[in-house]
């Protein structure tokens, strides 16, 4: 999420209409750690990225970098302005990958409330009092496995 709200606001400094699109996804490669973390393979409010080009929207995906993809063997999505650009549905094994389960839809901005509404809905375990300490990346957990 952080990643596509950056790319909207970088395209918007260089003149390009750009907007939030909120999503949740179905993780098939994640790490162990994420998955107990989570207490689910659905990662709630992925965010991508559409930018106004040629006249129409199109999705960009600014989320895994060159390293995450070599590990969980998928190919770096590739952008050309005129396609959407989306997770792949499966990896190079023939594995699947990532699978959009809901479209939440498009936003001006991150519309906090219904943002933070739907993740503390999908993971009420992440915020109490006993709310497990988050530390690390999902890069950082590969590297060590």
């Amino acid at each position: 999420m952080p990643k596509a709200t950056l790319l909207a606001a970088c395209a918007r400094h260089c003149g390009i209409p750009a907007r939030i699109g909120l999503a949740d996804v179905r993780n098939h490669l994640s790490t162990p750690r994420l998955l107990a973390l989570l207490k689910s393979d659905v990662f709630a409010m992925h965010g991508y990225t559409e930018l106004y080009l040629n006249g129409r929207w199109v999705k960009a995906t600014p989320a895994f970098n060159q390293q995450l993809c070599e590990v969980f063997d998928v190919p770096p999505l590739e952008f050309d302005g005129l396609h959407d650009s989306v997770f792949h549905a499966f990896n190079r094994q023939g594995q699947r990958s990532m699978e959009y389960v809901v479209d939440h839809g498009q936003f001006a901005d991150v519309p906090e409330a219904f943002f933070f509404g739907h993740i503390r809905q999908c993971y009420p375990h992440l915020f109490g009092d006993d709310a497990p300490t988050l530390l690390g990346d999902m890069q950082g957990d590969l590297s060590r496995g």
